[in-house]
């Protein structure tokens, strides 16, 4: 099975992003969510973001605010806060 399998972004006029196979909301803050996903390691960037909704146990968060860039892996961008590790 392919690990993608289960995972799905949606993006509605920059203003909202839906993301599903979430796994664990690693950290966030108005300006970056590091989301670990069925896919990987996901970092939304932007400005005044916030959670929407986030349904744990269906594995779907949505958020709110000014989406900027939306990067798989790699999380060095977000050096701020670190490497995350597993």
């Amino acid at each position: 099975m392919d690990p993608a399998e289960g995972h799905d972004v949606h993006i509605l006029a920059r203003r909202e992003i839906e993301v599903t196979g979430v796994e664990r909301l690693e950290r966030f803050d108005a300006e970056a969510f590091l989301i670990s996903t069925r896919a990987g390691h996901l970092s939304v960037e932007g400005k005044s973001l916030a959670i929407k909704a986030f349904d744990r146990q269906a594995g779907v968060i949505r958020i709110e605010g000014e989406i900027g860039a939306l990067i798989y892996g790699d999380h060095r961008r977000a050096a701020r806060w670190g490497r995350l590790g597993r």
